[in-house]
């Protein structure tokens, strides 16, 4: 009789809690707390029965109780970033619109025109894959990372083997009359697949062996030397980043770390130091003066836009004929054109806004894989984020990575789905199994 008024109690609790899958874990706690008090009031002579009216008194009104439990264990919106996302989406759409009035007779009937409609829809696909990912549980990924992995690298040898070029970028095999941008793909898959695997092997392992060790290299290795292959070294560049932070965050392996960041370095200095092409390129890029009419000739004229803009622009669907690629490479140019320093200061207010969103993102997780998760992503994100703000210098080589969440294409797909993996994490992070307060070490 006494076990079921314990059990009642503890029913009434969970009555209140939304999250059902906390209901084991703070059962079993509240228990231990409850059969902690009866102990104590038994120890004064107090009958079983007595003791356990005495318990369940001290723990206060349960429906109360239940309540302030919701509140701890409720899913968290992670409202700050749904509001930079949707910020970031608006400016792309109207920076696309002011394309399409500025540009639609030059580029009637070619592939620029409607830049606003495809760019919608382009929004449109990444906002369902994000919300798709924002309400799945993250944690049943872990299981499919070996997966992810070897889809990644299919992907790779696709593009290697029957990949499409467009203006130097391959884009991968065409699927379903589709082509969609595999160089933003293969990072953020790859990332996910690492984080899984790391942490799934430091989980298992009983103790560091240098075979174990020498495993995990080859496992971040592996994909990099496809991206060779392939002759994508923006995406080389920005997954060998990448995987390394994120190696060296889960493994805490600093010695081997060292080493392979020297030996990238090392060997990424060589490589520039032996291609006069890349070498004319950064030069250009720092001096354009130096070939005015060459490599140098886009940064100049990317400095004379900005330069001109003032602080108000020209006005939206303003149109500016030396700039090229105003829908993709140079938008977030074209906007300072249209919208003045101004409109560049609020774009990098809003990306600051991103950064920050992100960093305290990180901070609030602490379940180890989820943590391995955001961090890996919000990493890939924050550099291509970062090398954008950086092209608008003017002194920045161009690559053909594009600008996330602006840039016109199919990359937004990828970079939202990254975006709603990371808000699903947050979500759950105070949900059953979702609050261990291991970090890792």
């Amino acid at each position: 009789m006494m076990k079921e008024r314990q059990q009642q109690f503890l029913d009434v609790v969970c009555a209140e809690i939304k999250a059902k899958k906390t209901h084991p874990e703070i059962r079993q706690e509240l228990a231990s707390h409850l059969e902690d008090l009866i102990c104590e009031k038994e120890a004064d002579g107090v009958s079983r029965e007595e003791a356990i009216a005495w318990a369940i008194e001290q723990m206060g009104s349960p429906q109360t109780l239940g309540k302030e439990l919701h509140l701890i264990h409720k899913p968290h919106v992670p409202w700050g970033l749904f509001g930079v996302v949707a910020l970031l989406s608006a400016i792309s759409l109207i920076g696309m619109s002011s394309v399409d009035v500025g540009y639609s007779d030059i580029v009637k009937g070619s592939f620029l025109d409607n830049a606003f409609r495809r760019q919608a829809i382009n929004i449109l696909i990444g906002i369902v894959l994000m919300f798709g990912l924002y309400f799945i549980d993250f944690r049943k990924l872990k299981s499919f990372s070996w997966v992810l992995y070897g889809t990644s690298i299919a992907g790779i040898l696709s593009s290697i083997f029957w990949g499409i070029t467009i203006n130097g970028v391959n884009y991968g095999p065409r699927i379903f009359l589709i082509l969609p941008d595999m160089t933003s793909y293969r990072p953020y898959v790859l990332i996910v697949a690492l984080a899984g695997i790391l942490v799934n092997r430091k989980e298992s392992a009983k103790k560091k062996t240098w075979r174990s060790g020498l495993f995990n290299i080859s496992i971040l290795l592996a994909p990099a030397l496809l991206l060779i292959s392939l002759n994508s070294l923006p995406e080389l560049v920005v997954y060998l980043i990448s995987s390394l932070v994120l190696y060296v965050w889960i493994t805490r392996d600093w010695i081997k770390s060292v080493v392979l960041l020297g030996f990238f370095v090392i060997v990424g200095l060589m490589f520039i130091f032996n291609s006069d092409y890349l070498m004319v390129r950064i030069i250009s890029a720092i001096n354009p003066s130096l070939d005015p009419d060459g490599y140098g000739y886009i940064y100049q004229v990317m400095r004379e836009v900005i330069s001109s803009a003032g602080w108000w622009g020209h006005g939206f669907g303003a149109v500016e004929q030396k700039l090229p690629y105003v829908y993709s490479d140079m938008l977030p140019v074209y906007l300072i054109h249209c919208f003045g320093w101004a409109g560049a200061l609020l774009l990098l207010a809003v990306i600051s806004w991103f950064f920050i969103k992100l960093l305290s993102t990180i901070r609030a997780i602490r379940e180890t894989y989820g943590q391995a998760l955001v961090l890996g992503l919000a990493f890939l994100l924050a550099i291509r984020l970062t090398y954008g703000l950086a092209i608008l210098s003017g002194g920045m080589m161009l690559t053909s990575i594009p600008f996330p969440f602006l840039s016109y294409g199919s990359h937004v797909w990828f970079e939202y789905a990254a975006i709603g993996l990371l808000m699903g994490i947050y979500r759950r992070k105070d949900i059953g199994g979702v609050q261990d307060n291991t970090v890792l070490s």
